[in-house]
């Protein structure tokens, strides 16, 4: 449940399960975490921002600490760290899985309030009667229900009986049905019909993509023609039959292979590098708070 209760070996970031050492320190964290909100809103919004550029770098830094610091190899639960050194690197290898886990609560936190908003909007359009109220009061139904038949199941999926759930549908009863028409039979099916509507999004790039118009379109063209005829069953038996049974080389699906392993495959790897390159100097830019794009407050 509490961050400091689970992380191992034993040492300055937990402690034993139940114990009042343990509550001590879920007191204190408790605390400095309310005093930091507190005063966090009632700082004047012209020190807001050095706070949290304060707080992300800081934040920052110790990952790049355990990324680039020098980890214990081998560690025992109970061996003591022989200088400086291998202490700052046992700190941090322990401090790893909490912070980890914090992260995980802010990310939970930072959801909350993503449905806070939600529920603010839509609650307001639907008792206002404003433009498509009606499509809010769906969402509002939709989240409800969702949450409740979720929950529900899950609850009754710790109990003793719950493995019998887990089974199959005999044991089903109303919180099982409810889940598993809400999210099975509604809300993966409508994602499924999304994406294929995208389907044809990229049918009609491709189309514009693929015209011969220049040397690099036709290039691209017949690849692309070569690498989806090698998918199918029908034109790879019928071509390796025909043109393919002079020579191994030049059946289709060697072809196909061919073209992925000397052409695609390093034009993504390439494409791969440029992304990690840009990621890396946005990571950066965040880290630092260079980005000025959320404003200045």
């Amino acid at each position: 449940m509490f961050p400091i209760a689970q992380a191992a070996p034993p040492s300055f970031w937990n402690a034993p399960n139940g114990s009042t050492e343990l509550w001590i320190k879920i007191g204190i964290a408790l605390i400095i975490g309310i005093a930091l909100i507190f005063g966090l809103m009632a700082t004047p919004s012209q020190l807001r921002r050095p706070i949290v550029v304060t707080l992300t770098f800081l934040s920052g830094l110790f990952y790049v600490l355990f990324w680039a610091y020098p980890s214990p190899i081998d560690r025992q639960p109970d061996e003591a760290p022989r200088g400086m050194g291998e202490g700052i690197a046992f700190w941090i290898s322990d401090a790893q899985p909490v912070v980890a886990t914090l992260s995980n609560i802010i990310a939970a936190f930072m959801i909350g309030l993503g449905i806070y908003s939600l529920l603010r909007i839509h609650v307001r359009r639907f008792v206002k009667q404003q433009k498509d109220w009606f499509y809010s009061m769906v969402l509002l139904i939709a989240l409800i229900l969702m949450v409740i038949f979720g929950y529900w199941d899950w609850l009754q999926r710790q109990t003793p009986a719950g493995a019998a759930l887990q089974a199959g549908r005999n044991e089903w009863g109303p919180a099982q049905y409810g889940r598993d028409l809400l999210f099975d039979g509604l809300l993966q099916q409508m994602e499924a019909g999304m994406f294929s509507i995208v389907a044809f999004y990229i049918l009609s790039a491709a189309y514009r993509a693929f015209r011969a118009r220049s040397i690099e379109a036709t290039i691209l063209l017949v690849t692309a023609l070569i690498v989806m005829l090698s998918l199918l069953g029908a034109v790879v038996l019928l071509w390796n039959s025909t043109i393919g049974a002079a020579s191994s080389n030049l059946q289709l699906n060697e072809i196909a292979g061919w073209i992925r392993g000397n052409l695609q495959v390093p034009a993504i790897r390439g494409i791969d590098f440029g992304v990690g390159i840009g990621l890396l100097a946005m990571g950066l830019r965040l880290w630092l708070s260079l980005e000025k794009t959320g404003g200045n407050t």
